[in-house]
């Protein structure tokens, strides 16, 4: 008899995460891209006009688990580090436990 563990799954098994851009309305999008002008105008590097999102991705169907709308690039590139970081160590349910929205929660279990 072989009593071996079967081994962890983690949630990079099941989910993929990836930048995309965001799904924000009309008015936030020119709200944003004016304030890019701006702090572009300023010596800044306008990264506010880009307007990213973090979304975690089912790979066997492509269908989206969790969007996390961000302000900046920058802020979207943090984020996703620490996600892929996540779906490497953790567990399915202790990645949706950390990252679902609860009123979402339902959805995407």
């Amino acid at each position: 008899m072989n009593s071996e563990p079967a081994p962890q799954l983690h949630a990079a098994d099941e989910f993929d995460v990836d930048l995309e851009k965001s799904s924000e309305g009309p008015m936030r999008a020119a709200t944003r891209w004016a304030a890019g002008l701006v702090d572009a105008f300023f010596g800044g590097d306008g990264s506010e006009a880009v307007g990213a999102a973090v979304v975690v991705h089912r790979l066997n169907d492509h269908s989206e688990v969790i969007r996390v709308n961000t302000g900046t690039i920058e802020e979207a590139e943090s984020l996703l580090g620490m996600m892929r970081s996540d779906l490497a160590e953790l567990s399915h349910e202790d990645f949706l436990d950390r990252w679902s929205p609860a009123d979402n929660e339902e959805n995407v279990s």
